[in-house]
């Protein structure tokens, strides 16, 4: 068990949760600057953070995380299935039901209303912030296991 937990918490998780908190700071910024200002949904404005966030990801994982793992196209096609996976999850099952759960706090209620106080806005923004950090940890395990595994490649080559 003690080496189980050594092989999961090593130098990629490390470089994930660095990597992981500079590309969220620059992707959540430009999805609340769409939601808030420029009048995006709480459902578009995500879409446009975790497409330009995937790409940083792809590139972050593929270069920096998880090198020396051969590319292919299904492991492209495994990265795009995981994404649509954990955007899918994190938002449209995840957010709304913890938000639903968090927003009965007036404190939290207080805590979301920087965009405005209307009701639209401080859940848009508790469910953003909900299935980001959700997202987050489901992919770093999709990317580790699913993504950038070498096991599949070598399953992909016997299949051949």
């Amino acid at each position: 068990m003690k080496e189980k937990f050594k092989h999961m918490v090593d130098r990629t998780l490390v470089y994930y949760v660095i990597i992981g908190i500079l590309n969220f700071i620059v992707c959540t910024a430009i999805m609340f600057l769409l939601f808030n200002i420029c009048g995006f949904s709480d459902h578009v404005a995500p879409l446009f953070n975790y497409g330009l966030g995937s790409v940083i990801w792809y590139l972050s994982c593929k270069y920096l995380l998880f090198r020396g793992h051969a590319s292919s196209w299904r492991q492209l096609l495994r990265f795009v299935a995981e994404v649509l996976v954990c955007y899918a999850v994190s938002y449209y099952v995840a957010a709304p039901l913890l938000a639903n759960v968090l927003l009965r706090s007036g404190s939290v209620r207080d805590f979301f209303s920087f965009g405005g106080t209307e009701a639209e806005m401080i859940e848009g923004n508790c469910e953003m912030t909900v299935g980001a950090i959700f997202y987050a940890i489901l992919n770093y395990f999709g990317q580790r296991y699913f993504v950038f595994s070498d096991r599949f490649e070598h399953q992909g080559k016997a299949a051949e």
